[in-house]
């Protein structure tokens, strides 16, 4: 997982070629992939890979951001959690470097991790910040919004009170590819919404 994460965000920074006044092409998710989270063969966690660009106001002057992370599912006998992984890049720039943002969580229609008690931990990966929620009421409605395939948002900060960077996460697209003209055309799948329902199912039922 390290190294993809890795590599996409490096290709994605190299790839993507658009003027100034092309930005709002770039918006929106570039990939959502489901994977597996195992321990001695035992399934006990769910994990939605993303990658998705947002144009920085608020410390950036309007320049794309690349944000690349993932959200995380956790169930053992003993405990259940959520977390957000996450790390942001400027598309433009040449090589493209991951910095870690302050704060980072994830909102839905009907909850958000956003005001949860959470624990912030610095990643094996440079550039990377993972947050751990306490499971609540608006959390779980996080996790029930996902598992219903709704949209979400990512939103993060660089500094202590600043303001947030709100990120888009369509959770249908697992690709985008750049067309000659320089637009970018979103392959929408329910592979990764499919693969995430049933590795709860399985979690939660081993909880039981």
């Amino acid at each position: 997982m390290k190294r993809a994460l890795a590599s996409l965000l490096i290709w994605r920074s190299l790839t993507v070629q658009v003027h100034a006044g092309e930005v709002d092409s770039l918006v929106g998710t570039m990939s959502v992939n489901f994977q597996p989270i195992t321990s001695e063969g035992v399934t006990d966690g769910c994990s939605l890979v993303f990658n998705t660009v947002a144009v920085d106001y608020a410390y950036r002057q309007g320049k794309p951001v690349l944000g690349v992370g993932n959200f995380s599912v956790m169930g053992t006998k003993q405990n259940f959690g959520m977390s957000l992984k996450l790390g942001v890049a400027n598309v433009f720039d040449r090589p493209p470097k991951a910095e870690a943002p302050h704060y980072a969580y994830i909102k839905t229609t009907n909850g958000t991790t956003a005001g949860a008690k959470f624990e912030s931990i610095d990643s094996d990966m440079d550039g990377f910040k993972m947050f751990v929620y306490q499971v609540n009421e608006k959390t779980l409605a996080v996790i029930s919004d996902l598992i219903d395939g709704q949209n979400a948002t990512i939103g993060f900060n660089r500094s202590k009170g600043g303001m947030d960077v709100l990120m888009p996460l369509d959770l249908t697209v697992v690709d985008a590819v750049q067309s000659s003209d320089g637009s970018i055309k979103q392959i929408h799948s329910q592979d990764a919404l499919q693969g995430f329902r049933q590795c709860f199912i399985e979690v939660t039922s081993s909880l039981q």
